[in-house]
């Protein structure tokens, strides 16, 4: 990390001082002390391997902030020691979920082509018995091939959800 430092003290200017810090907190309690110690911060640059970052130089005041950070810190770990340990069973991701509702969606249009199917035979069965003959019933023959034809697009879409809801 590169900390850039511009400022004036007892008369001397300060122009492009670079200084290493380890982290940030570093970087924050190094401009504090330059401050306590009678520096007029004119402008201050970090950069952990990116672009420089100007920072805020008007909000460092002469304070410490490692002090506050580990009180934060403190406090964070009570409240993360302090919650219920995660379901042994990690909760669902979205496409998951998904998967489930597009099988139960199948199941319901395979139960609906089903019932269609057997009330379709059923009207057939009565056709045949009033004409006793099979004049007028090609209508019957092709809407049980339509529902022939949807119940095996929807079993074949319903395995494919539940293989891909086994891969997870």
């Amino acid at each position: 990390m590169v900390l850039i430092i511009q400022g004036i003290r007892a008369g001397v200017e300060w122009r492009n001082m670079i200084c290493f810090p380890d982290d940030y907190e570093a970087a924050f309690d190094l401009l504090s002390n330059f401050v306590a110690g009678g520096l007029t911060l004119l402008e201050a640059s970090v950069s952990d391997g990116g672009p420089l970052s100007k920072l805020p130089v008007e909000s460092i005041d002469g304070q410490l902030i490692s002090p506050h950070l580990r009180n934060l810190q403190k406090e964070w770990e009570i409240v993360l020691t302090d919650r219920p340990p995660f379901p042994k069973n990690p909760a669902t991701n979205p496409l998951q979920e998904w998967d489930r509702q597009l099988i139960q969606y199948y199941e319901k249009q395979i139960e609906r082509v089903c019932r269609s199917l057997i009330c379709n035979r059923n009207a057939q069965k009565k056709a045949m018995q009033r004409h006793h003959a099979n004049g007028g019933l090609r209508h019957y023959e092709l809407m049980e091939e339509k529902y022939l034809r949807l119940l095996t697009g929807f079993e074949a879409s319903h395995h494919k959800a539940v293989s891909h809801l086994a891969a997870f």
